[in-house]
């Protein structure tokens, strides 16, 4: 079983749900740092309002070279705006583990 280094929790507000996701990641690695001179595997979770697809190709940039394991699952929320539209909600969490 593999320690973990840290965790941390981000959410992101948008009108679409990459936008939503990419500010998500963005307010999770706001708190997420780790200073060490280790190789690291990183794993990234992303909860997402119903059935919304997502494009994760262009997340992983948020992360530099680092080889990033990027998995959507149901989550977050719709909140619903006057005229009809809706705000998304994505949730993000950030898991880090040293490399054997």
């Amino acid at each position: 079983m593999k320690q973990r280094l840290i965790v941390q929790m981000g959410m992101g507000i948008g009108d679409t749900v990459a936008q939503a996701a990419e500010r998500a990641v963005t307010d999770a690695q706001a708190r997420a740092r780790l200073h060490i001179a280790a190789d690291v595997e990183i794993r990234v979770t992303l909860g997402v309002p119903g059935s919304a697809e997502l494009d994760t190709s262009g997340l992983n940039r948020a992360f530099g070279a680092a080889d990033v394991d990027l998995k959507v699952v149901p989550g977050g929320m719709t909140v619903p705006q006057p005229g009809g539209t809706e705000v998304l909600v994505v949730s993000a969490a950030i898991e880090v583990f040293p490399l054997a």
